[in-house]
């Protein structure tokens, strides 16, 4: 029996599934923080300060906000047009209508954006979609939306730049800087994610004797201790757990773990098919 034949089985034959996902998900849905060549076309301006990919900017220290906003409005932008892609769609497909609950990294809402209940997603990494002051002077996060579509008539694909300062966005409270409402350091606000903690945790407890499919998608290394850790936490503790593993580049996991070492869209189109 291949590995894909046995996740199948092992996802048919669950009581419950917990899907853990990470960035290697959405990458698989067009959202590839590593492709030069998406960056290059989307972001030119960005190519004199010698940037190549997304993933060199995570973190970046903007020596200006209108820079900073010049690049950030149009990736998010990007990100919140995004519709239903085929990738979450098998996925969605893949649970049926077996119980479930979604943790993942990802912070861009495609989840919500495909259809999976709201009320079974926890994003412990935050939400592209909320700003949040950078001090902050308070817990007060608030749609981001509004704010990116007036910068991006004002955004100067040669040099980055929003032209237009009076657009860039500032903490209704203080008007100090702001940023995505999304972990990066200590002043990330957490609390809008309680409620969503507080029911996987109520969930897991429901299903620790059930049995249980764990299906860890796209999770490498960069931040473990969201998905990759907890996932075989619960697959060595819950007696009736199986942890399938997909991953390109790390499928290894403990004693018992199915690992598929495909990309999510090629691992999922043959799961359902």
């Amino acid at each position: 029996m291949t590995t894909i034949e046995q996740a199948r089985e092992v996802v048919h034959c669950a009581d419950a599934i917990l899907i853990g996902a990470g960035a290697g998900l959405s990458a698989s849905a067009g959202l590839d923080y590593t492709d030069q060549e998406a960056f290059a076309e989307r972001f030119p301006g960005m190519l004199q300060y010698h940037a190549r990919c997304q993933y060199q900017l995570m973190g970046y220290p903007f020596p200006d906000e209108a820079l900073k906003w010049g690049y950030l409005s149009v990736a998010l932008d990007h990100v919140y047009q995004a519709g239903q892609t085929q990738v979450y769609q098998d996925l969605l497909s893949l649970i049926g209508e077996r119980d479930y609950f979604v943790i993942t990294s990802n912070v861009d809402r495609y989840f919500h954006k495909n259809g999976f209940n709201p009320d079974r997603i926890y994003t412990p990494q935050g939400d592209y979609e909320r700003f949040q002051c950078m001090t902050p002077c308070g817990d007060q996060v608030w749609d981001g939306r509004p704010s990116v579509a007036e910068m991006l008539p004002h955004v100067d694909r040669t040099t980055q730049l929003v032209t237009d300062r009076s657009t860039l966005p500032v903490c209704p409270n203080c008007g100090g800087p702001v940023f995505m409402n999304v972990r990066g350091g200590n002043w990330f606000i957490e609390h809008p994610y309680k409620a969503e903690a507080d029911a996987i945790n109520t969930w897991l407890s429901e299903n620790q004797n059930k049995t249980l499919a764990i299906l860890e998608i796209g999770a490498g290394f960069n931040t473990p201790g969201v998905i990759r850790l907890p996932m075989e936490a619960v697959a060595t503790q819950f007696p009736k757990a199986t942890l399938i593993r997909v991953s390109k580049e790390h499928p290894q996991g403990p004693k018992g773990t199915i690992s598929i070492q495909l990309p999510a869209h090629d691992t999922l189109s043959k799961l359902v098919g």
